[in-house]
C-alpha cells in the first residue's frame, strides 16, 4: 500500500467511542489490501497528476470510513449488505477539498475500469457530495461498475447524472 495505512482504514471514532474492536479478520485485511492495491492507490496517484495539472494543491485522500466490522456498520447505520463489512470499500474526501472535481475525476477516471460502486453521498443542491464512496468488489465479489448519487436527506441511491 503506497498512500494508505491498515491504521487509517481501520480507523473510527465512532467504535472507540463505543468500545467496539475495529480489526478485520485475515480475509477482510486481504481484501483491504486488495482494494487499495487494485483501486484506491492508483486513483491516487491519478488524482495527484490532475491536482498538480490544475494547480489544486494536495493530492492526499482521506479515509473518512473503510473497514467496518459488521457491529461498527451497524451503529452508523450502514447497509447490512455494505462492502466496507468486508474490506471493498472506502469513503474518501480529498484533502485540498476539492469535492466536485473529485466527484467528475472519479467519474472519468473510473470508465472501462473495474469496479464495483462508485456514490458521490449526501449531495448539496449543487450536486457537491460530503464524500466519495468508492468500492472494489461488492460482498460476494461483484463488481457492478455502478456510479449513483444520493442527494442529502434522500433515501434511497439514483444514477448519477451530469
Amino acid at each position: 500500500m503506497k498512500h494508505f495505512t491498515m491504521a487509517e482504514l481501520t480507523r473510527s471514532a465512532t467504535a472507540q467511542k463505543m468500545g467496539l474492536k475495529n480489526v478485520p479478520t485475515s480475509e477482510h485485511r486481504a481484501n483491504l489490501e486488495m482494494t487499495v492495491a487494485m483501486l484506491a492507490d492508483p486513483m491516487r496517484e491519478a488524482w495527484a497528476i490532475r491536482c498538480a495539472h490544475e494547480r489544486w494543491g494536495s493530492p492526499a485522500l482521506n479515509v473518512t470510513s473503510g473497514y467496518r466490522g459488521f457491529r461498527l456498520n451497524k451503529a452508523v447505520g450502514g447497509a447490512a449488505t455494505s462492502a466496507h463489512c468486508v474490506g471493498f470499500a472506502l469513503d474518501l474526501v480529498p484533502a485540498n477539498g476539492r469535492l466536485a472535481e473529485f466527484k467528475e475525476f472519479c467519474r472519468e477516471y473510473l470508465k472501462g475500469r473495474a469496479f464495483d460502486q462508485l456514490i458521490s453521498e449526501d449531495e448539496d443542491e449543487r450536486g457537491t457530495p460530503r464524500w466519495i464512496h468508492v468500492g472494489y468488489k461488492n460482498v460476494q465479489g461483484g463488481q457492478r461498475r455502478q456510479m449513483l448519487s444520493k442527494k442529502a436527506g434522500q433515501k434511497g441511491y439514483t444514477e448519477m447524472t451530469k
